[in-house]
Protein backbone atom coordinates (compact mmCIF):
# COMPACT_ATOMS: atom_id res chain seq x y z
CA UNK A 1 0.00 0.00 0.00
CA UNK A 2 2.90 2.45 1.40
CA UNK A 3 4.85 1.67 -2.23
CA UNK A 4 1.45 2.24 -4.21
CA UNK A 5 0.98 5.41 -2.23
CA UNK A 6 4.73 6.65 -3.17
CA UNK A 7 3.88 5.92 -7.00
CA UNK A 8 1.13 7.99 -7.11
CA UNK A 9 2.80 11.38 -5.05
CA UNK A 10 5.70 10.47 -7.86
CA UNK A 11 3.49 10.25 -10.70
CA UNK A 12 1.80 13.58 -10.01
CA UNK A 13 4.76 15.66 -8.75
CA UNK A 14 6.27 18.50 -10.99
CA UNK A 15 9.79 18.71 -11.42
CA UNK A 16 11.70 21.30 -10.68
CA UNK A 17 13.50 21.31 -13.76
CA UNK A 18 10.12 21.46 -16.23
CA UNK A 19 9.05 24.09 -14.17
CA UNK A 20 12.32 25.85 -15.23
CA UNK A 21 11.76 24.61 -18.69
CA UNK A 22 8.28 26.31 -18.98
CA UNK A 23 9.62 29.37 -17.89
CA UNK A 24 12.21 29.70 -20.07
CA UNK A 25 10.24 29.01 -23.05
CA UNK A 26 7.77 31.87 -21.94
CA UNK A 27 10.04 34.45 -21.74
CA UNK A 28 11.66 33.63 -25.04
CA UNK A 29 8.01 33.75 -26.30
CA UNK A 30 7.69 37.17 -25.00
CA UNK A 31 11.07 38.20 -26.31
CA UNK A 32 9.71 36.99 -29.31
CA UNK A 33 6.46 39.40 -29.13
CA UNK A 34 8.67 42.24 -27.91
CA UNK A 35 11.15 42.21 -30.63
CA UNK A 36 8.52 41.84 -33.67
CA UNK A 37 5.80 43.50 -32.09
CA UNK A 38 5.57 47.01 -34.28
CA UNK A 39 7.44 50.10 -32.17
CA UNK A 40 4.24 52.05 -32.85
CA UNK A 41 1.76 49.52 -32.59
CA UNK A 42 -1.21 47.82 -34.91
CA UNK A 43 -3.88 50.56 -35.91
CA UNK A 44 -7.17 48.92 -35.94
CA UNK A 45 -9.23 52.03 -36.52
CA UNK A 46 -9.13 55.71 -35.94
CA UNK A 47 -10.05 55.28 -32.12
CA UNK A 48 -7.92 52.15 -31.45
CA UNK A 49 -4.71 50.43 -31.65
CA UNK A 50 -2.85 47.44 -30.48
CA UNK A 51 0.68 48.36 -28.58
CA UNK A 52 2.71 46.31 -26.83
CA UNK A 53 6.26 47.26 -24.48
CA UNK A 54 9.02 48.32 -26.96
CA UNK A 55 12.42 46.49 -26.40
CA UNK A 56 13.70 49.87 -25.61
CA UNK A 57 10.97 50.40 -23.22
CA UNK A 58 12.34 47.50 -21.49
CA UNK A 59 16.10 47.70 -21.86
CA UNK A 60 15.92 51.52 -20.99
CA UNK A 61 14.30 52.58 -17.87
CA UNK A 62 12.70 55.92 -18.78
CA UNK A 63 14.51 59.10 -16.06
CA UNK A 64 12.14 61.32 -14.63
CA UNK A 65 12.32 64.46 -16.01
CA UNK A 66 12.82 67.24 -13.19
CA UNK A 67 11.16 70.69 -14.58
CA UNK A 68 13.43 73.88 -13.26
CA UNK A 69 10.41 75.99 -12.03
CA UNK A 70 12.37 79.09 -12.03
CA UNK A 71 13.28 78.86 -15.83
CA UNK A 72 10.18 78.40 -16.69
CA UNK A 73 8.94 81.58 -14.70
CA UNK A 74 11.83 83.58 -15.86
CA UNK A 75 10.71 87.38 -16.67
CA UNK A 76 7.26 86.33 -15.29
CA UNK A 77 5.72 89.11 -13.16
CA UNK A 78 2.47 89.05 -11.78
CA UNK A 79 2.48 92.34 -9.99
CA UNK A 80 -0.28 94.00 -11.66
CA UNK A 81 -2.85 93.83 -9.37
CA UNK A 82 -4.36 96.84 -9.03
CA UNK A 83 -6.48 96.23 -5.95
CA UNK A 84 -8.13 98.08 -3.00
CA UNK A 85 -6.66 98.14 0.47
CA UNK A 86 -8.92 95.01 1.33
CA UNK A 87 -7.34 92.31 -0.34
CA UNK A 88 -8.35 89.10 -1.66
CA UNK A 89 -6.84 86.08 0.34
CA UNK A 90 -5.44 83.60 -2.13
CA UNK A 91 -6.15 85.81 -5.33
CA UNK A 92 -4.31 89.12 -4.41
CA UNK A 93 -2.07 88.29 -1.52
CA UNK A 94 0.62 85.64 -3.03
CA UNK A 95 3.56 84.59 -1.55
CA UNK A 96 6.44 85.11 -4.17
CA UNK A 97 8.29 82.18 -5.45
CA UNK A 98 12.10 82.49 -5.19
CA UNK A 99 13.74 85.56 -6.25
CA UNK A 100 13.91 84.70 -9.97
CA UNK A 101 16.91 85.84 -12.25
CA UNK A 102 17.39 89.25 -13.41
CA UNK A 103 14.25 89.53 -15.76
CA UNK A 104 15.16 88.92 -19.56
CA UNK A 105 13.48 89.62 -22.67
CA UNK A 106 11.77 86.33 -23.81
CA UNK A 107 9.59 85.28 -26.24
CA UNK A 108 6.67 84.86 -24.61
CA UNK A 109 4.69 84.60 -27.88
CA UNK A 110 6.83 81.46 -29.34
CA UNK A 111 3.74 79.05 -27.73
CA UNK A 112 2.16 80.27 -30.48
CA UNK A 113 1.61 78.37 -33.82
CA UNK A 114 -0.53 80.23 -36.43
CA UNK A 115 -2.29 79.08 -39.52
CA UNK A 116 -0.18 79.60 -42.69
CA UNK A 117 -3.04 80.81 -43.87
CA UNK A 118 -3.81 83.71 -41.74
CA UNK A 119 -0.40 84.20 -39.78
CA UNK A 120 -1.81 87.76 -38.43
CA UNK A 121 -4.85 86.52 -36.13
CA UNK A 122 -3.15 88.38 -33.17
CA UNK A 123 -1.51 91.44 -34.54
CA UNK A 124 -5.13 91.63 -36.25
CA UNK A 125 -7.15 91.29 -33.76
CA UNK A 126 -5.05 93.61 -31.43
CA UNK A 127 -5.64 96.57 -33.95
CA UNK A 128 -9.31 95.84 -33.87
CA UNK A 129 -9.18 95.91 -29.87
CA UNK A 130 -7.24 99.07 -29.88
CA UNK A 131 -9.38 101.04 -32.58
CA UNK A 132 -12.76 100.06 -31.66
CA UNK A 133 -11.92 100.11 -27.84
CA UNK A 134 -11.87 104.09 -28.05
CA UNK A 135 -15.87 104.22 -28.65
CA UNK A 136 -17.79 101.01 -27.70
CA UNK A 137 -16.89 97.78 -25.50
CA UNK A 138 -14.77 95.18 -27.54
CA UNK A 139 -15.79 91.57 -25.89
CA UNK A 140 -13.76 88.67 -25.08
CA UNK A 141 -15.14 85.18 -24.79
CA UNK A 142 -13.20 82.70 -22.63
CA UNK A 143 -14.70 79.25 -22.50
CA UNK A 144 -12.76 76.48 -20.80
CA UNK A 145 -13.32 73.43 -18.33
CA UNK A 146 -13.05 73.30 -14.39
CA UNK A 147 -9.34 75.32 -15.00
CA UNK A 148 -11.45 78.40 -15.25
CA UNK A 149 -14.20 78.36 -12.23
CA UNK A 150 -14.40 81.21 -9.63
CA UNK A 151 -12.73 83.09 -12.61
CA UNK A 152 -9.26 81.96 -12.23
CA UNK A 153 -7.15 82.79 -15.04
CA UNK A 154 -10.03 84.70 -16.55
CA UNK A 155 -9.94 87.36 -14.06
CA UNK A 156 -6.10 87.87 -14.44
CA UNK A 157 -6.35 88.38 -18.10
CA UNK A 158 -9.27 90.68 -18.26
CA UNK A 159 -7.60 93.15 -15.58
CA UNK A 160 -4.22 93.09 -17.59
CA UNK A 161 -6.15 94.14 -20.81
CA UNK A 162 -8.27 96.64 -19.27
CA UNK A 163 -5.43 98.03 -17.71
CA UNK A 164 -4.02 98.34 -21.49
CA UNK A 165 -7.10 99.29 -23.55
CA UNK A 166 -10.01 100.86 -21.13
CA UNK A 167 -12.80 99.02 -20.06
CA UNK A 168 -13.98 97.87 -16.43
CA UNK A 169 -16.71 95.86 -15.22
CA UNK A 170 -17.06 91.47 -14.37
CA UNK A 171 -18.45 90.99 -18.20
CA UNK A 172 -21.37 88.43 -18.18
CA UNK A 173 -22.34 87.15 -14.93
CA UNK A 174 -24.91 83.77 -15.11
CA UNK A 175 -27.30 82.22 -12.12
CA UNK A 176 -26.06 78.90 -11.66
CA UNK A 177 -22.82 79.78 -12.41
CA UNK A 178 -20.32 76.93 -11.03
CA UNK A 179 -18.18 77.66 -7.61
CA UNK A 180 -19.86 81.86 -8.02
CA UNK A 181 -18.65 81.69 -4.19
CA UNK A 182 -15.03 81.82 -5.48
CA UNK A 183 -15.11 84.95 -7.27
CA UNK A 184 -13.81 88.10 -5.39
CA UNK A 185 -15.66 90.73 -6.91
CA UNK A 186 -19.41 89.72 -7.36
CA UNK A 187 -21.81 87.40 -5.61
CA UNK A 188 -24.61 86.36 -7.55
CA UNK A 189 -27.84 84.40 -5.91
CA UNK A 190 -31.06 83.72 -7.83
CA UNK A 191 -34.44 82.81 -6.64
CA UNK A 192 -34.62 79.01 -6.56
CA UNK A 193 -37.00 78.64 -9.55
CA UNK A 194 -34.30 78.80 -12.32
CA UNK A 195 -33.35 75.91 -14.13
CA UNK A 196 -30.21 75.78 -16.37
CA UNK A 197 -29.61 74.35 -19.28
CA UNK A 198 -26.47 74.22 -21.18
CA UNK A 199 -24.53 72.54 -24.23
CA UNK A 200 -22.33 70.37 -21.76
CA UNK A 201 -24.68 68.59 -19.99
CA UNK A 202 -27.53 66.03 -20.56
CA UNK A 203 -30.12 67.89 -21.15
CA UNK A 204 -34.01 67.75 -23.24
CA UNK A 205 -33.92 71.33 -23.54
CA UNK A 206 -33.88 71.76 -27.46
CA UNK A 207 -34.35 75.34 -27.79
CA UNK A 208 -31.69 77.96 -28.14
CA UNK A 209 -28.72 78.46 -26.09
CA UNK A 210 -27.07 81.47 -24.90
CA UNK A 211 -23.98 83.26 -25.44
CA UNK A 212 -22.34 81.28 -22.92
CA UNK A 213 -23.27 77.63 -24.01
CA UNK A 214 -26.24 78.01 -21.51
CA UNK A 215 -30.06 79.31 -21.11
CA UNK A 216 -31.94 79.90 -17.49
CA UNK A 217 -35.86 79.40 -17.36
CA UNK A 218 -38.05 80.11 -14.62
CA UNK A 219 -40.34 77.05 -13.71
CA UNK A 220 -43.05 78.99 -12.58
CA UNK A 221 -45.82 81.13 -14.06
CA UNK A 222 -47.61 84.72 -12.65
CA UNK A 223 -50.32 86.83 -14.12
CA UNK A 224 -49.31 89.61 -16.35
CA UNK A 225 -49.70 92.85 -15.70
CA UNK A 226 -49.22 95.83 -18.24
CA UNK A 227 -47.25 98.70 -17.55
CA UNK A 228 -45.67 101.28 -19.38
CA UNK A 229 -42.13 101.29 -19.95
CA UNK A 230 -41.65 104.56 -18.17
CA UNK A 231 -39.66 105.60 -14.75
CA UNK A 232 -41.75 108.45 -12.88
CA UNK A 233 -44.06 109.23 -10.01
CA UNK A 234 -47.09 108.31 -12.55
CA UNK A 235 -45.91 104.48 -12.64
CA UNK A 236 -45.24 104.50 -8.84
CA UNK A 237 -48.60 105.14 -8.04
CA UNK A 238 -50.13 102.69 -10.56
CA UNK A 239 -47.78 99.78 -9.12
CA UNK A 240 -48.45 101.00 -5.68
CA UNK A 241 -52.44 100.75 -6.25
CA UNK A 242 -51.89 96.91 -7.08
CA UNK A 243 -50.29 93.79 -5.49
CA UNK A 244 -47.03 93.24 -6.39
CA UNK A 245 -45.42 90.96 -4.28
CA UNK A 246 -45.08 88.03 -6.58
CA UNK A 247 -42.32 89.99 -8.42
CA UNK A 248 -39.87 89.14 -5.64
CA UNK A 249 -40.66 85.20 -6.40
CA UNK A 250 -38.42 85.30 -9.73
CA UNK A 251 -35.19 87.33 -9.15
CA UNK A 252 -31.50 87.50 -9.83
CA UNK A 253 -29.42 88.85 -7.27
CA UNK A 254 -25.71 90.63 -7.88
CA UNK A 255 -24.35 91.77 -4.90
CA UNK A 256 -20.89 93.58 -4.65
CA UNK A 257 -17.94 92.30 -3.07
CA UNK A 258 -14.85 94.25 -1.61
CA UNK A 259 -12.18 92.27 -3.08
CA UNK A 260 -10.56 91.63 -6.28
CA UNK A 261 -9.47 93.75 -8.96
CA UNK A 262 -10.43 97.54 -8.72
CA UNK A 263 -11.80 97.60 -12.40
CA UNK A 264 -13.64 94.40 -12.02
CA UNK A 265 -16.12 95.93 -9.27
CA UNK A 266 -16.68 99.23 -11.72
CA UNK A 267 -19.28 99.31 -14.44
CA UNK A 268 -21.77 102.01 -15.96
CA UNK A 269 -24.24 99.36 -18.19
CA UNK A 270 -26.20 96.78 -16.98
CA UNK A 271 -27.12 94.83 -20.23
CA UNK A 272 -29.66 92.00 -19.75
CA UNK A 273 -29.49 89.38 -22.21
CA UNK A 274 -32.99 86.79 -22.88
CA UNK A 275 -35.25 86.11 -25.61
CA UNK A 276 -39.09 85.78 -24.98
CA UNK A 277 -41.99 85.41 -27.16
CA UNK A 278 -44.33 87.68 -25.61
CA UNK A 279 -43.91 90.66 -23.18
CA UNK A 280 -42.82 90.11 -19.77
CA UNK A 281 -42.17 92.61 -16.94
CA UNK A 282 -38.80 93.19 -14.94
CA UNK A 283 -38.31 94.81 -11.76
CA UNK A 284 -35.16 96.74 -11.36
CA UNK A 285 -33.49 97.86 -7.98
CA UNK A 286 -29.74 99.37 -7.62
CA UNK A 287 -30.43 100.22 -4.27
CA UNK A 288 -31.01 104.36 -5.02
CA UNK A 289 -33.89 103.61 -7.34
CA UNK A 290 -36.48 101.07 -8.37
CA UNK A 291 -37.58 101.10 -12.13
CA UNK A 292 -40.72 98.58 -13.78
CA UNK A 293 -40.24 98.07 -17.69
CA UNK A 294 -42.30 96.03 -19.23
CA UNK A 295 -40.19 94.21 -22.31
CA UNK A 296 -41.78 93.77 -25.60
CA UNK A 297 -41.37 90.23 -27.50
CA UNK A 298 -38.27 89.41 -29.35
CA UNK A 299 -37.99 87.68 -32.75
CA UNK A 300 -34.34 86.03 -31.59
CA UNK A 301 -32.51 87.39 -29.29
CA UNK A 302 -33.46 90.32 -27.35
CA UNK A 303 -31.25 93.13 -25.11
CA UNK A 304 -32.32 95.73 -22.32
CA UNK A 305 -29.98 98.07 -20.70
CA UNK A 306 -29.93 100.46 -18.13
CA UNK A 307 -27.64 103.12 -16.68
CA UNK A 308 -26.51 101.64 -13.35
CA UNK A 309 -24.47 102.76 -10.00
CA UNK A 310 -21.38 100.66 -9.77
CA UNK A 311 -21.55 101.15 -5.87
CA UNK A 312 -24.74 99.72 -5.93
CA UNK A 313 -26.26 95.84 -5.77
CA UNK A 314 -28.22 95.24 -8.52
CA UNK A 315 -32.12 92.74 -8.18
CA UNK A 316 -33.92 91.99 -11.45
CA UNK A 317 -37.21 90.40 -10.49
CA UNK A 318 -39.26 89.21 -12.84
CA UNK A 319 -43.11 88.41 -13.91
CA UNK A 320 -44.94 87.29 -16.21
CA UNK A 321 -47.39 84.79 -17.46
CA UNK A 322 -44.65 83.50 -19.43
CA UNK A 323 -40.99 84.05 -18.06
CA UNK A 324 -38.59 85.07 -20.37
CA UNK A 325 -35.70 82.47 -20.89
CA UNK A 326 -32.31 84.31 -19.24
CA UNK A 327 -28.68 84.33 -21.01
CA UNK A 328 -26.88 86.45 -18.26
CA UNK A 329 -26.40 90.42 -17.30
CA UNK A 330 -23.70 92.10 -18.66
CA UNK A 331 -22.01 94.80 -16.17
CA UNK A 332 -19.90 96.54 -18.72
CA UNK A 333 -18.35 100.15 -18.81
CA UNK A 334 -18.86 102.64 -21.92
CA UNK A 335 -15.95 101.83 -23.66
CA UNK A 336 -13.30 99.48 -23.60
CA UNK A 337 -12.72 95.71 -23.01
CA UNK A 338 -14.69 93.05 -21.32
CA UNK A 339 -13.57 89.88 -21.01
CA UNK A 340 -16.09 86.96 -19.76
CA UNK A 341 -15.45 83.46 -17.72
CA UNK A 342 -17.73 81.11 -18.97
CA UNK A 343 -15.99 77.84 -16.71
CA UNK A 344 -18.17 74.49 -18.55
CA UNK A 345 -16.93 71.67 -15.69
CA UNK A 346 -16.33 68.60 -17.62
CA UNK A 347 -16.44 69.52 -21.12
CA UNK A 348 -13.88 69.09 -23.61
CA UNK A 349 -15.30 71.79 -25.64
CA UNK A 350 -17.65 69.53 -28.21
CA UNK A 351 -21.06 71.18 -27.49
CA UNK A 352 -20.82 74.18 -29.56
CA UNK A 353 -22.41 73.09 -32.70
CA UNK A 354 -25.57 72.54 -30.38
CA UNK A 355 -26.16 76.16 -30.24
CA UNK A 356 -28.24 77.38 -32.86
CA UNK A 357 -26.43 79.40 -35.63
CA UNK A 358 -28.44 81.89 -36.58
CA UNK A 359 -29.14 82.33 -32.88
CA UNK A 360 -25.06 82.62 -31.86
CA UNK A 361 -24.52 85.15 -34.87
CA UNK A 362 -27.25 87.57 -33.17
CA UNK A 363 -25.47 87.49 -30.34
CA UNK A 364 -21.92 87.53 -31.42
CA UNK A 365 -22.94 90.81 -33.59
CA UNK A 366 -24.89 92.23 -30.86
CA UNK A 367 -22.68 91.97 -27.92
CA UNK A 368 -19.65 93.01 -30.44
CA UNK A 369 -17.36 89.71 -29.99
CA UNK A 370 -13.86 90.41 -31.23
CA UNK A 371 -12.35 87.25 -29.60
CA UNK A 372 -12.96 83.80 -28.46
CA UNK A 373 -10.45 81.36 -26.42
CA UNK A 374 -11.32 78.25 -26.33
CA UNK A 375 -9.15 75.92 -23.13
CA UNK A 376 -10.15 72.64 -22.92
CA UNK A 377 -8.64 69.71 -23.13
CA UNK A 378 -7.91 68.22 -19.20
CA UNK A 379 -10.96 66.07 -19.50
CA UNK A 380 -9.72 64.41 -22.47
CA UNK A 381 -6.51 63.09 -20.27
CA UNK A 382 -7.82 60.46 -18.32
CA UNK A 383 -9.42 58.26 -21.50
CA UNK A 384 -5.61 57.03 -22.51
CA UNK A 385 -5.68 56.21 -26.07
CA UNK A 386 -2.77 55.96 -28.81
CA UNK A 387 -4.58 57.98 -31.03
CA UNK A 388 -7.34 61.38 -31.13
CA UNK A 389 -8.34 61.67 -34.46
CA UNK A 390 -11.76 61.68 -32.64
CA UNK A 391 -11.32 64.58 -30.77
CA UNK A 392 -9.45 66.20 -33.64
CA UNK A 393 -12.70 65.79 -35.38
CA UNK A 394 -15.31 66.79 -32.81
CA UNK A 395 -13.35 70.24 -31.83
CA UNK A 396 -13.21 70.40 -35.47
CA UNK A 397 -17.25 70.95 -35.67
CA UNK A 398 -17.19 73.10 -33.04
CA UNK A 399 -14.49 75.66 -34.47
CA UNK A 400 -16.19 75.18 -38.14
CA UNK A 401 -19.95 76.39 -36.12
CA UNK A 402 -18.01 79.61 -34.73
CA UNK A 403 -16.54 80.57 -37.99
CA UNK A 404 -19.71 80.30 -40.07
CA UNK A 405 -21.31 82.59 -37.17
CA UNK A 406 -19.37 85.38 -37.11
CA UNK A 407 -16.03 84.81 -39.77
CA UNK A 408 -14.68 87.95 -38.47
CA UNK A 409 -13.68 86.59 -34.73
CA UNK A 410 -10.38 85.50 -33.54
CA UNK A 411 -10.07 82.28 -31.97
CA UNK A 412 -7.48 81.10 -29.49
CA UNK A 413 -7.29 77.58 -28.71
CA UNK A 414 -5.11 76.89 -26.05
CA UNK A 415 -4.00 73.00 -25.41
CA UNK A 416 -4.26 71.13 -22.18
CA UNK A 417 -1.70 71.86 -19.29
CA UNK A 418 -0.01 68.90 -18.19
CA UNK A 419 -1.65 66.98 -15.75
CA UNK A 420 0.39 63.77 -13.29
CA UNK A 421 -0.74 60.55 -12.15
CA UNK A 422 0.98 58.26 -9.74
CA UNK A 423 2.86 55.27 -11.35
CA UNK A 424 5.04 53.47 -9.32
CA UNK A 425 4.62 55.71 -6.15
CA UNK A 426 6.17 58.81 -8.29
CA UNK A 427 3.50 61.56 -10.16
CA UNK A 428 4.49 61.45 -13.54
CA UNK A 429 2.84 63.30 -16.22
CA UNK A 430 0.33 61.35 -18.52
CA UNK A 431 1.56 60.06 -21.56
CA UNK A 432 -0.81 61.12 -23.77
CA UNK A 433 -0.82 64.42 -23.11
CA UNK A 434 1.29 65.68 -26.29
CA UNK A 435 -1.10 63.75 -28.54
CA UNK A 436 -3.86 65.43 -27.30
CA UNK A 437 -2.41 68.82 -27.26
CA UNK A 438 -1.05 67.91 -31.07
CA UNK A 439 -4.86 66.61 -32.04
CA UNK A 440 -5.69 70.12 -31.13
CA UNK A 441 -3.16 72.09 -32.33
CA UNK A 442 -4.01 70.12 -35.90
CA UNK A 443 -7.45 71.00 -35.93
CA UNK A 444 -6.87 74.92 -34.50
CA UNK A 445 -4.39 75.40 -37.28
CA UNK A 446 -6.50 73.42 -39.95
CA UNK A 447 -9.42 75.54 -39.33
CA UNK A 448 -8.24 79.08 -39.37
CA UNK A 449 -7.46 79.63 -35.55
CA UNK A 450 -4.33 79.92 -34.00
CA UNK A 451 -3.08 77.45 -30.64
CA UNK A 452 -1.35 78.58 -27.78
CA UNK A 453 0.79 75.55 -25.82
CA UNK A 454 -0.12 75.84 -22.22
CA UNK A 455 1.47 72.18 -21.95
CA UNK A 456 5.28 73.41 -23.23
CA UNK A 457 4.25 77.00 -20.96
CA UNK A 458 4.10 75.64 -18.46
CA UNK A 459 7.62 73.42 -18.85
CA UNK A 460 6.80 70.30 -20.76
CA UNK A 461 6.92 66.76 -19.39
CA UNK A 462 6.70 66.53 -15.76
CA UNK A 463 6.00 70.56 -15.21
CA UNK A 464 2.83 69.66 -12.71
CA UNK A 465 5.32 68.31 -10.16
CA UNK A 466 6.64 71.45 -9.77
CA UNK A 467 3.87 73.84 -9.84
CA UNK A 468 2.33 71.72 -7.03
CA UNK A 469 5.72 71.86 -5.12
CA UNK A 470 5.54 75.68 -5.24
CA UNK A 471 2.08 75.92 -4.54
CA UNK A 472 1.06 76.97 -8.05
CA UNK A 473 -1.29 73.92 -8.93
CA UNK A 474 -3.10 71.58 -6.51
CA UNK A 475 -2.76 68.25 -5.03
CA UNK A 476 -4.57 66.63 -7.30
CA UNK A 477 -2.21 67.18 -9.79
CA UNK A 478 -4.62 68.86 -12.35
CA UNK A 479 -5.68 72.54 -11.41
CA UNK A 480 -4.23 75.66 -10.82
CA UNK A 481 -4.38 77.19 -7.66
CA UNK A 482 -4.81 81.05 -7.60
CA UNK A 483 -1.75 82.13 -6.97
CA UNK A 484 -1.06 79.05 -10.44
CA UNK A 485 -4.05 80.94 -12.44
CA UNK A 486 -2.34 84.34 -12.51
CA UNK A 487 1.09 82.93 -13.64
CA UNK A 488 -1.05 81.40 -16.59
CA UNK A 489 -2.45 84.28 -17.59
CA UNK A 490 0.51 86.66 -17.62
CA UNK A 491 2.22 83.79 -19.61
CA UNK A 492 -1.07 84.38 -22.32
CA UNK A 493 -1.17 87.71 -21.85
CA UNK A 494 2.64 88.82 -22.39
CA UNK A 495 2.51 85.58 -25.34
CA UNK A 496 -0.49 87.57 -26.91
CA UNK A 497 0.50 91.26 -26.70
CA UNK A 498 4.29 90.27 -28.48
CA UNK A 499 2.70 90.43 -31.40
CA UNK A 500 1.26 94.34 -30.81
CA UNK A 501 4.72 94.95 -32.24
CA UNK A 502 4.73 92.98 -35.19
Amino acid sequence: MEQIKRHHNKKNSIHPWSVFASLVLLNLILGCVVYLFPSNGILVNDEFSLSFISLEELLNQKEIKVVDLEEVLEGVDTDHDDTTKIQVAKVETTQELAPLKSPQRKAFSKWFTMPDSNPGIISSLLVRIKEESKNKVVRILHYGDSQLEGDRITNYLRNRLQKKFGGCGPGILLPLEPTASSRGNFRVSHSNDFIKHSIYTKSDYNDSFGISGAAFTIKHTTPTITLADTVGDSSKTQIEKLNFAFFDKSFLNIKKMYMGYSRSRKFSKAKLLFSNNSPFQVKLSDNDSIQYHTIPPSSLFGTKEWRVNSSNNIKLSFSSENHPVIYGLALDGDTGVAVDNFPMRGSSGTGFSKINRKMYATQLSEMNVVAVILQFGVNIIPDVRDNYNYYKRWLSQQLKSIHIANPDVAIIVIGPSDMSRNQEGEMVSYENIPLIRDAMKSAAIENNCCFWDLYEAMGGENSMTAWVKDDLAQKDYTHFTYKGAKFVSEMLYKSIIEFEQL
